[in-house]
């Protein structure tokens, strides 16, 4: 069964080129008086996808190729809280569903998401905010691991750093958790295993099968369009073996 909980994984932030260190921590104010962490994430490359051998892989985590990406960004500390959206827009559209004020919002769509990152660029007064490709997510998710998870190899720790089936599912919690309960990557990211289901910028498509550089605005490695847009990360049930620190677990939604 897959979950339908679906947010961002965090809004990715541009700014002006400017002398920043790796892992920076900024903090920003949105609309309505709440803030959001933000976490900077250099320039590099890295191999995107999973490799064939890997327990669990889906045959759309291939095949694995070299991405670079030539611009640094800053992406959510967190998952979006619901405190956050509805600073942003007075609304809640997970009413019902266990509402709190640190916990990922749910049912939200990728029109939704564009509703919401407007707002945040409107009152920025420039256009410095979207969400992430699924590249860049990829990468922020992995933070210079090539192991199943980004933690390592060893699925009895994946508790410490994730909502999933074990500790949420199976126990009848199957609502987005609070934001950074559970430990985070190497690169002080929280929730990029477990937790919610996330949206991110590109329509769904093949791979590339070659080494691809990806110089912003553009989204590659991901087609233009094919109809479908992408939702990354833990499918659902936030699946043991497939809670990323890679490309894949992901689905193919029309939008909203």
């Amino acid at each position: 069964m897959r979950r339908r909980l679906l947010t961002l994984c965090a809004v990715l932030l541009l700014l002006p080129i400017r002398i920043a260190n790796a892992n920076e921590e900024i903090t920003i104010k949105l609309p309505g008086g709440a803030t959001m962490e933000m976490v900077r994430v250099e320039p590099g490359t890295f191999v995107m996808g999973s490799p064939d051998s890997e327990p669990g892989r889906n045959s759309l985590e291939g095949p694995q190729h070299e991405v670079t990406l030539t611009e640094g960004f800053y992406l959510g500390k967190y998952e979006l809280t619901q405190g956050q959206w509805r600073s942003v827009m007075g609304t809640g559209p997970w009413a019902g569903r266990g509402g709190k004020v640190q916990n990922s919002p749910e049912y939200i769509s990728w029109e939704d998401m564009q509703g919401f990152i407007t707002v945040l660029n409107d009152a920025s007064g420039e256009a410095i905010y979207r969400l992430p490709t699924e590249a860049e997510w990829e990468y922020a998710a992995r933070a210079g691991t090539t192991t199943r998870w980004s933690f390592g190899e060893d699925e009895s720790q994946l508790g410490d750093y994730a909502w999933y089936d074990d500790n949420a599912d199976n126990i009848n919690e199957s609502y987005g958790h609070a934001v950074g309960t559970k430990r985070s990557n190497p690169w002080g990211l929280h929730d990029m295993h477990g937790n919610v289901m996330e949206w991110v910028q590109d329509w769904a498509g093949p791979y590339s099968s070659g080494s691809v550089t990806r110089r912003p605005p553009s989204v590659e490695p991901r087609v233009p369009f094919s109809g479908k847009r992408l939702k990354i990360k833990p499918f659902t049930e936030l699946m043991a073996t497939k809670a990323c620190g890679k490309s894949a677990p992901w689905a193919a939604d029309e939008p909203a």
